[in-house]
């Protein structure tokens, strides 16, 4: 029995055996001298890594402005005949389809198309029933030729009477069928109704002397920048531009940009600067006030990652460069322009060398603690 319960704790002394092997392994640690900490592989897995690289410099430019309407995409409703408004179907703020009456005229004018389409229809009815029969009367040798040709030419001039009326009728929104003095005004292009002046029961002219609506689309949007005299050196038509809305702060738009106006405001003294944002959203509102980071190019720089660079103690800048495997060196750096995602190093670095990427206020706590 004594002998069975000995072979039974034999693999239990084995394996504490072999625990108290592993935990009299020393174990790996960092170790410190001056600047330069070397760590083990394990921690130096750890720290991703990434290399000093020569990048266009990006100098910035602030500006201000306000979303205005893409004048492309607005449209001045005037009405094309004389008359009184009878009925409004829409008001301002409503979404509008291209083709929607928008509202009706009681026209004299448009009754007038009418009517001269119908009297051009009935004539040329009339002149090509009367050539059918000079033609026939020809053929039976009792018409002159010359009765056929007047016959004809009476016939080509109704037919044109007719197109010219029937032109001008569609031009009006009417058709063959048109018969009411009701000219309905439609909208020409989908978007708002910016602005309603139109109303019930008012004269309207056809000379263009009255608006009646405005419709705006909003899907495309304009952004008008006021450049003052001291930043219009530095912009460039194709400059990358990140925009800040109103209300919208959290949600930045890039656009770039496409105009700069070739005069001066003389009332604010600023040069106007035009970027286009598209706005199938529909967060944009004309009349928002945006602020505006113009990035343009100015040269070449070496750039590291922001994560990268720590101010220590001294109110200093530093980096951890690596000088070989697991080894990193405590290396100040004079720093220049400053991004959210990288920084430019003027002095301290050289392109292609090897800094840790993140962690690196960790790795310089640790260095601390190895110099203790």
């Amino acid at each position: 029995m004594r002998k069975i319960n000995f072979l039974l704790l034999i693999p239990t002394l084995i394996a504490l055996g072999a625990c108290s092997n592993k935990s009299a392994e020393p174990a790996e640690e960092s170790k410190a001298t001056k600047d330069v900490i070397t760590v083990s592989a394990k921690m130096a897995a750890q720290l991703p890594l990434a290399q000093a690289e020569t990048q266009p410099i990006k100098n910035i430019t602030l500006l201000s402005g306000h979303i205005d309407f893409d004048p492309n995409s607005v449209t001045h409703v005037y009405p094309l005949v004389s008359g009184v408004i009878s009925h409004i179907y829409v008001t301002q703020g409503d979404l509008v389809r291209k083709g929607q009456v928008l509202a009706d005229v009681y026209s004299g004018d448009f009754a007038s198309a009418i009517s001269d389409f119908q009297k051009a229809r009935a004539a040329m009815t009339l002149t090509q029933k009367a050539l059918d029969r000079e033609h026939e009367l020809l053929v039976a040798k009792v018409a002159a030729q010359r009765d056929v040709q007047q016959a004809e030419s009476d016939a080509a001039q109704a037919k044109a009477d007719y197109d010219r009326s029937l032109k001008a009728l569609k031009l009006l929104g009417g058709n063959e069928n048109s018969n009411t003095m009701t000219f309905q005004i439609t909208a020409p292009i989908e978007g708002t109704v910016v602005e309603r002046l139109a109303q019930p029961g008012s004269q309207v002219r056809s000379d263009g002397s009255t608006l009646a609506f405005t419709i705006g689309s909003t899907s495309s949007l304009w952004v008008s920048l006021d450049a003052y005299p001291e930043n219009l050196h530095s912009l460039n038509v194709g400059d990358s531009v990140i925009l800040k809305a109103a209300g919208l702060d959290d949600r930045p738009f890039t656009s770039r940009i496409e105009y700069i106006s070739p005069t001066v405001d003389p009332t604010s003294f600023t040069t106007k600067v035009r970027c286009t944002l598209p706005n199938s959203g529909g967060l944009l509102k004309p009349a928002m006030f945006v602020g505006a980071t113009v990035y343009h190019a100015d040269g070449q720089g070496l750039y590291i990652p922001a994560s990268s660079a720590f101010y220590d103690a001294d109110g200093k800048v530093y980096v951890f460069s690596e000088t070989a495997p697991h080894t990193f060196r405590k290396q100040e750096v004079k720093t220049g322009q400053s991004e959210s995602d990288r920084v430019q190093v003027m002095s301290g670095l050289n392109a292609g060398d090897t800094i840790v990427a993140d962690q690196a206020l960790f790795l310089n706590d640790e260095l601390q603690a190895d110099q203790k």
